[in-house]
């Protein structure tokens, strides 16, 4: 196991970062805050003198809107607010990237894929695949494991995992067993928990009484990628909720 990080160890991710969450410049449009919670490393390793052969990364996450783009007309807790806040999310960080020359349309990555709604939280939740995409359209390789719910009515937590192999024999096949760290991804999937405090658990029921069913939809379809979709100015984000949940 690789030494962990913990940005913010004791103290309110949100409210204590400093000048609250930190623009992502890797996204375009300055959209989105970020503060990077916590983040881990674990190393696999071979028989003796065969080196590593495979890492597990995960990292955790608080998302929100920068303050240009805040909107305090809906909740990230709603459901259908939270999938048109995903739609951009994930547009923005994954969407815009794509090959050059002759391969300019073809995406750097595919997704959401796998996706699966979640029930075991007191709030909305999913977890899904983003994939790198190569020149090979069909090639699919390396994808990020996506767990997302929201905090509050303008934050979200995303959980990151990627598994790096090292080892593979002649014919491009892994060369070891992988399975210990699908085991570790999923005991840190399943060890994560969250406690609400009473003013969210109080918002949370009452858009509980107002929509009914709390989950997130069932199905996702992949994004259509590269794009151009930027996520609506603060006024129109309540009108948009209804046309840009291009997933479901």
């Amino acid at each position: 196991m690789m030494k962990q990080t913990r940005s913010y160890p004791g103290s309110d991710a949100i409210l204590d970062a400093p000048a609250g969450l930190h623009t992502d410049f890797s996204m375009p449009g300055k959209r989105w805050g970020i503060a990077c919670l916590w983040s881990r490393r674990w190393a696999f390793y071979g028989p003796w003198m065969t080196g590593c052969k495979a890492e597990l990364s995960t990292a955790i996450a608080v998302v929100g809107w920068s303050d240009s783009y805040r909107n305090t007309n809906f909740s990230f807790l709603n459901p259908k607010a939270f999938e048109t806040v995903l739609t951009h999310y994930l547009n923005d960080r994954y969407g815009h990237e794509n090959w050059e020359g002759d391969m300019a349309h073809v995406p750097r990555y595919h997704g959401p894929v796998d996706w699966r709604s979640h029930d075991h939280l007191p709030v909305p939740g999913a977890s899904f695949k983003v994939y790198n995409r190569a020149e090979d359209v069909h090639d699919l390789v390396m994808p990020d494991d996506l767990f997302v719910f929201p905090v509050s009515d303008e934050h979200f937590v995303v959980v990151t995992t990627v598994q790096d192999y090292y080892s593979r024999d002649e014919n491009g096949n892994l060369a070891f067993d992988k399975g210990p760290l699908q085991e570790l991804q999923d005991n840190i999937f399943n060890s994560i928990t969250l406690e609400l405090g009473p003013e969210t658990q109080a918002k949370v029921e009452k858009i509980k009484a107002q929509v009914g069913d709390m989950q997130l939809c069932k199905e996702f379809a992949p994004l259509k990628w590269p794009t151009s979709i930027y996520p609506p100015e603060p006024s129109e984000a309540p009108q948009q909720q209804r046309t840009l949940k291009a997933g479901c």
